[in-house]
């Protein structure tokens, strides 16, 4: 059973760097928010993101619960730890709950300092008895030029990669949140060279008050869902939930199994010192 064990996960956006966007300005007055496309919409969100992602303390204490299960097994698994993080460069200690084993690693399962809308990969294992390993890397922040701090009465904005759409539960209020959904272009499909293993934006939902994103969703081949939800605590973003769940193939691609992980983060604190020795 352990030809189920994966590594899986990766957002490149299809892979590739392939050019963001194409825009067209035409002289004239400002550009109004209702004006904006889903498109622009993205980018000040994206560039949000990437702001708030500078600012992140340099070390996070957390606790976190993590439910793993397989349903067609009837196993399950909660895995309680406190982690330590040094955000610098995701390095942790871990202690698992209430007097499991203390190692060095890296944010679990997850980083709260984590841009979902950055260039990523995640990689991560479960095994059959539900122990789940994890880590986000190759984290390259996505940030754009913003056209519309050009005078300009017309805006064209297009992500070449996507196709996005503003969802029926969008809201444009200040105290609202924007819903964008996004559908990879065939051309970025057919450019993914383990499209069982890769998965694409499919949601961001914006806090119209702070144009961060508080929710991003991603999809993928077999059955992959992402899902990471923002909060802020004393004036940071964090991560406050993830979700991760996909159908693993046994050897040779006979035997399926859909795993879950849920993860809920709550106890946070910022030390200004290390809390650790070996995080200095």
């Amino acid at each position: 059973m352990s030809g189920y064990d994966s590594i899986v996960g990766i957002f490149r956006l299809g892979g590739r760097r392939f050019p963001w966007r194409r825009a067209l300005m035409r002289p004239g007055g400002e550009v109004s928010a209702k004006m904006l496309t889903p498109d622009l919409a993205f980018e000040r969100c994206a560039n949000a993101a990437a702001a708030a992602a500078k600012t992140f303390p340099a070390f996070i204490s957390y606790h976190v619960s993590t439910h793993v299960s397989a349903p067609s097994l009837h196993r399950r698994r909660d895995v309680l730890r406190h982690v330590d993080v040094r955000t610098a460069d995701d390095t942790a200690v871990i202690q698992d709950l209430p007097q499991g084993r203390n190692v060095l690693g890296r944010g679990f399962p997850i980083t709260p300092a984590f841009d979902a809308l950055s260039y990523f990969t995640l990689s991560w294992r479960v095994g059959f008895h539900m122990e789940m390993s994890s880590d986000v890397h190759d984290v390259t922040p996505m940030t754009f030029d913003d056209p519309t701090k050009s005078t300009a009465d017309v805006v064209v904005f297009r992500l070449l990669q996507y196709r996005a759409e503003y969802a029926n539960d969008s809201s444009d209020a200040p105290a609202g949140k924007t819903h964008i959904t996004f559908v990879p272009f065939d051309f970025v499909k057919r450019a993914v060279k383990k499209p069982d293993s890769t998965f694409f934006l499919s949601d961001v939902i914006i806090d119209n008050a702070t144009d961060l994103p508080s929710t991003v969703r991603f999809a993928g081949g077999s059955d992959i869902s992402f899902v990471v939800d923002y909060g802020t605590l004393a004036g940071h973003w964090l991560v406050q939930h993830a979700h991760y769940e996909e159908t693993l193939h046994g050897p040779l691609r006979v035997g399926l199994l859909h795993v879950v992980a849920d993860a809920s983060y709550d106890d946070f604190s910022f030390p200004a010192q290390p809390p650790d020795p070996r995080l200095r």
